[in-house]
């Protein structure tokens, strides 16, 4: 019988006598032989990718100025060119500073923005009239915190009807603006003040948070904006020209432009608003003072208070500013403000320029100054304004919007019972006399002091100002 021979058997008859080390070899062969055949198929990469960045930290934030303008200028009337208005989602990532190139530059003269973000706001928290740099969109220092802000107060029933207040008379700017941008002051019962009142109308869009790049009104804004910084000359100034004050025009708008740059931080805005701060201090303001109407000029409290709010706003909004313009206002404002004493026990109350008695309107100024310049609440100075303050409450009867506004926000930053009373007396002067209907729905008529100046933008923007309080400030100090 034949034996039966296996496939084994075959392998031990071939390789049986074979060194040990071919036969490796000859396995290895074989295994690499059969990998060959294997095919390993790998998932196709998609075409496109969408990253997502959450709260990124500061170091992911760009350090160098974004592309403006996103398309190209687009002109407008009177030959003027107008960036286009870029319109971001919530949630994408804008901002950029105003850096200095300069070397050894003092940190102190920055905006300090370790105090901007995520802080508890409120009547008697010390406030800034502008906002700074770091925080993103969706945050408190940007146009969506305080359109957030907004709407939460819009929740409740007083604010629901302060708010639609407020809508009515950013209307109404918005009908009444002029193609160029501005703010006509003679067509609407002024006088020539055309940028004053530009920026002060600027400033209402802002604190309800509209900008060139947020709301219905990004076209109102831009255009405003864009017109106010065709106003600047080579030096910085803005505002020559126009009647009732250069001082005036030249802090309220570098404030508007402070404010806006803080909240969008365009490049273009930032660079006019750093130019506008330069001027303010070297030029305009009277050495280790005040300021005035026209430049190096002996002092006054009324045009002083608003060059204080432009570099407070500045300075917040993270521009360079030198601290010799606070430093000169605190000594101007130490020599008209009265101390505790037989002729004032409570001290605190501020007069128009030294040697001139003191006024409720002028105390309303002080106060705010040396709340925005660091004084607490509680100190005897503060309290002092504050009581005088109290002791003449606003009414439609006398009217005042310039004493309205100061008041409004130097109470509003002491906070407690002072602030409910003045807030219940300024509600009752502005809820109940807005105009209804007509082309003067929304505005407020201009009546009372200063009012001739600047007419009905003037009241309209300043009422719209007030009403606002409750969630434009934002928050500096603990």
């Amino acid at each position: 019988m034949t034996e039966r021979v296996t496939w084994t058997d075959s392998l031990q008859e071939q390789f049986g006598t074979a060194p040990w080390w071919v036969v490796s070899a000859g396995l290895h062969v074989l295994v690499l032989m059969l990998l060959t055949l294997v095919t390993v198929t790998f998932p196709k990469a998609p075409e496109k990718m969408l990253t997502i960045l959450v709260n990124p930290p500061p170091s992911a934030l760009p350090k160098e100025p974004l592309p403006w303008p996103i398309k190209p200028p687009k002109a407008i009337e009177g030959g003027a060119v107008l960036e286009e208005a870029f319109i971001p989602r919530e949630g994408d990532e804008i901002e950029e500073e105003l850096a200095s190139d300069e070397a050894g530059e003092d940190e102190s003269s920055k905006g300090r923005e370790d105090f901007l973000n995520d802080m508890e706001s409120g009547p008697g928290v010390t406030l800034a009239l502008g906002v700074g740099p770091g925080s993103p969109p969706g945050k408190e220092g940007t146009p969506w915190g305080r359109r957030r802000r907004r709407e939460d107060y819009g929740k409740t029933p007083r604010g629901a009807v302060t708010i639609a207040l407020v809508d009515a008379a950013l209307e109404w700017l918005a009908r009444h603006q002029e193609p160029d941008g501005r703010w006509d002051g003679e067509k609407y019962e002024g006088q020539k003040t055309d940028a004053g009142i530009t920026g002060l109308a600027v400033l209402a869009f802002l604190g309800s948070g509209y900008t060139q790049k947020v709301g219905k009104y990004k076209t109102v804004v831009a255009k405003a904006v864009e017109w106010i910084i065709s106003q600047q000359d080579a030096e910085g100034c803005i505002g020559r020209g126009f009647q009732r004050g250069l001082g005036y025009h030249h802090a309220i708008c570098g404030l508007a432009l402070a404010e806006d740059y803080g909240m969008t931080r365009i490049k273009r805005v930032g660079e006019a608003a750093q130019r506008a701060v330069e001027w303010s201090i070297e030029k305009h303001q009277c050495e280790y003072s005040g300021w005035r109407y026209s430049p190096k000029q002996a002092p006054d409290t009324s045009v002083t208070g608003w060059f204080v709010m432009q570099l407070k706003s500045a300075k917040v909004a993270g521009l360079r500013v030198d601290g010799s313009g606070f430093q000169g206002a605190i000594d101007y404002l130490d020599k008209v403000t009265t101390t505790p004493g037989t002729k004032d026990p409570y001290g605190g109350r501020v007069a128009y320029q030294e040697g001139r008695a003191p006024s409720p309107t002028m105390t309303s100024v002080g106060v705010l100054c040396r709340r925005l310049m660091g004084w607490d609440k509680g100190d005897a100075l503060v309290r002092g304004g504050a009581d005088y303050m109290l002791q003449n409450l606003p009414s439609w009867e006398k009217a005042n919007f310039y004493y309205l506004y100061y008041a409004t926000l130097a109470t509003y930053m002491i906070g407690g019972e002072t602030w409910e009373t003045w807030n219940a007396a300024m509600q009752k002067t502005l809820i109940p006399n807005q105009r209804k209907g007509g082309d003067e729905d929304g505005s407020w008529d201009p009546v009372g002091r200063w009012c001739s100046a600047g007419g009905r933008v003037y009241s309209t923007a300043m009422g719209a100002l007030c009403l606002e309080v409750y969630y434009r400030v934002m928050p500096l100090y603990k």
